[in-house]
């Protein structure tokens, strides 16, 4: 009883502290992680950019300000502001920026509004955004990628501990269930990350594709949208003449991974050098890496001329949505 006095007086003070975000809000996680662990929750985060972002306010507005969401998200959740405001006078009121900036940087999170759910212990088994619908229909939301994420996250850990206690006669058949659970991951699955680091080390460990796991390894992880440059360049190397379609799926995944304009330009030529051997094996990727190179020349590159060359034949191939293709035509008409 006592103890559970003394966790009340804690949070209490918390709340009232100006770690506050905003009523019901928690401006700072670590003293967040310290509310959960006491009162035995789960972490609701939001990364948001308070005074500029529009959906941020759009989800603020139609959702968080709610009662009926305030009142059933606090059973299990205690809520997590993490701003990113550009206006001065409300960065100074950001209880510890750099520490929102590794959590970012931590979780992969690119855009606003981004919501993760997350074990008291770091564990994250839910990502989500903004929702239409309302308070009640975002509840509905939240309980579902609840229930599926931890149901998710607890396979994940029984797959990745088998691999790991494993004897080296039963590693490689560990492994394949790993790569077969990623396979099947959806691209923005954050419970892929579990796979990760058991899925890539078929590369060094297979270093020459002697048992085909190199080569499987480096086909699930450009499947499932985990392609970094290491990955990039051993499928390079395995197809140089894209016999196996790897080639392809390089060239497409290297623009996933663009930080720079200079990295633009290497990947639009890298293409190019592909797309002079032909049509693609794959249509789909076909048209991907055209639309892609399209857009990249219209938008960054200002090459009317190579913009109109790509889209031309990204026409040719069909199968874009009818964004794309009436982006396509905006094009091709300029």
């Amino acid at each position: 009883m006592m103890l559970s006095f003394l966790r009340s007086l804690a949070t209490i003070g918390l709340l009232c502290s100006p770690l506050l975000a905003g009523e019901g809000w928690v401006a700072d996680y670590d003293e967040a992680v310290k509310i959960a662990k006491a009162e035995k929750k789960d972490l609701f985060v939001d990364f948001t950019g308070s005074d500029w972002c529009g959906w941020c306010k759009k989800l603020d507005k139609e959702v968080f300000v709610h009662d009926a969401f305030k009142n059933e998200i606090t059973k299990n959740f205690v809520l997590v502001s993490l701003d990113f405001p550009r206006d001065e006078a409300i960065k100074a009121k950001v209880p510890n920026p750099k520490r929102n900036k590794e959590l970012q940087e931590l979780h992969g999170v690119q855009g606003f509004p981004t919501i993760l759910l997350i074990t008291a212990e770091g564990e994250v088994f839910g990502q989500t955004g903004y929702q239409q619908g309302g308070p009640e229909k975002y509840m509905e939301h939240i309980n579902q990628l609840t229930t599926s994420g931890k149901k998710d996250l607890a396979e994940s850990k029984v797959l990745v501990a088998a691999w790991e206690k494993a004897s080296d006669k039963d590693k490689w058949a560990a492994w394949d269930k790993i790569a077969a659970a990623l396979e099947t991951a959806s691209a923005e699955s954050i419970l892929a990350k579990a796979y990760l680091p058991a899925v890539r080390s078929a590369l060094e460990s297979d270093k020459d594709n002697k048992l085909g796991k190199k080569l499987r390894a480096i086909e699930v992880l450009m499947k499932s949208g985990n392609a970094n440059e290491e990955v990039i360049t051993a499928a390079l190397a395995l197809d140089p003449k894209n016999e196996k379609g790897l080639k392809e799926r390089a060239v497409r995944a290297r623009f996933d991974t663009l930080q720079s304009l200079d990295d633009v330009k290497a990947a639009v030529a890298a293409a190019e050098e592909l797309l002079a051997g032909g049509k693609l094996k794959d249509s789909k990727i076909d048209f991907d890496i055209n639309f892609i190179c399209a857009f990249m020349n219209k938008q960054h590159l200002k090459n009317d001329e190579a913009a109109k060359k790509f889209a031309t034949r990204a026409k040719e191939i069909g199968g874009g949505d009818p964004r794309q293709m009436e982006f396509l035509d905006s094009i091709l008409a300029g």
